[in-house]
Formats: structure tokens, C-alpha cells, sequence
């Protein structure tokens, strides 16, 4: 990216016009380049999307991987900006009409994020944040260098820690979808190899 890219606030025209095919975010006007994910992150990915796919078969919702954008417009009244666009790890999205443009609009019922060294603060705060104010009934911190899922649950419009999964609580169960189980051994045990 260009210093007159990193320096530039972009409406979300703009931004659309700047990203191209580059793996980029949003965050109130600010582009954010998305570095290359690690095999452990990939590795954790791939069977997180495979059980959550498995579980909502026949259903009317939807499971993508990081290339969604998942665009939030909304206004942000304490710092006067607007527009978030991020690429989930996993998008779990059940109405479809939020699908438009090769972009969601809108929040996923689910979300998901992989927790990276260089992705973690953005995951656990800012876009915490986001997915609160826009609504994302479900989202799940998965960190793979602690072996851990937190799953956090919108009640009150404030997305609140329902439960942390780990090597003693193994057995996931998703608040939103119950049919999503999973052991979270499987999800990490390709680490150990």
C-alpha cells in the first residue's frame, strides 16, 4: 500500500475501487492490508468450517470462509466515522437477501475469527466491537496457540463470554445453532502432529 493510501480516509466507494482482488479491510475509513495466514491458522479454519457445514446441512443458511466481505453501514456517533468492511474467518449468514454484489451486507448470524499474533488485538477488540454494534447474534474466538474457544452471545445488543471451550470443557455446543457440536480436540488435534 502507497503512503498516500495509508494516510487517505476512504468513503466505502472508494474502497471498493482501492482493494481489487488484495485481501484488505475497513475500520472507519482506514484500509487495513490482511497479511498471509499460517497452515496452524488454515489448518483450524478448514475443520471449523467443516463441522459448522456439516451441522447446518439442509439448512437455509449459508458458511464462507475469509474471501466474504461482510460490509457494516452503519454511523459511528462517538467518532463521526462510518463504514466497516472485514473478512471473517467464517461467515455463517441465513438470509440471503444480504447477499448482494459478491458482498454481505449486513451482519452473519455467526461469526468466526482465528486468532493470528498480528490479528489478535483487532479480533478480540475493534472488531469485537463491530460485530456488537452490528448485530452478530454469535461469535467465536478461536485460539489455536492456547487451544481455547470462547464463544460470546448477543444479549442486550452487547456481545457477552457465555463460555470458554478447552482441553478440560472439550464437548463446543453453539448457543445459536445447537445442532454445531463439535469436540474441540478434533478442531486442534492436527497441532500436535
Amino acid at each position: 500500500m502507497s503512503e498516500r493510501e495509508e494516510k487517505q480516509l476512504y468513503t466505502l466507494a472508494e474502497f471498493f475501487e482501492l482493494v481489487g482482488e488484495r485481501r484488505m479491510e475497513l475500520y472507519e475509513g482506514v484500509p487495513v492490508l490482511m497479511a498471509p495466514a499460517s497452515y496452524e491458522h488454515e489448518g483450524v479454519v478448514a475443520n471449523v468450517i467443516g463441522e459448522i457445514t456439516f451441522a447446518l446441512k439442509g439448512s437455509p443458511c449459508f458458511v464462507f470462509g475469509s474471501n466474504l466481505q461482510v460490509v457494516f453501514l452503519f454511523q459511528d456517533e462517538q467518532k463521526g466515522k462510518e463504514n466497516v468492511t472485514v473478512l471473517p474467518d467464517i461467515s455463517v449468514v441465513c438470509e440471503k437477501e444480504k447477499l448482494r454484489n459478491k458482498r454481505c451486507y449486513g451482519a452473519p448470524d455467526l461469526v468466526v475469527e482465528v486468532l493470528s499474533p498480528s490479528t489478535a488485538r483487532n479480533d478480540r477488540l475493534l472488531k469485537r466491537y463491530y460485530y456488537e454494534k452490528a448485530g452478530v447474534k454469535e461469535y467465536w474466538i478461536v485460539d489455536y496457540q492456547h487451544q481455547t474457544i470462547e464463544k460470546y452471545v448477543l444479549y442486550n445488543d452487547c456481545l457477552q463470554l457465555e463460555e470458554v471451550y478447552d482441553a478440560q470443557n472439550d464437548h463446543f455446543v453453539s448457543t445459536l445453532f445447537p445442532n454445531i457440536q463439535f469436540s474441540t480436540h478434533d478442531i486442534f488435534s492436527f497441532l500436535d502432529i
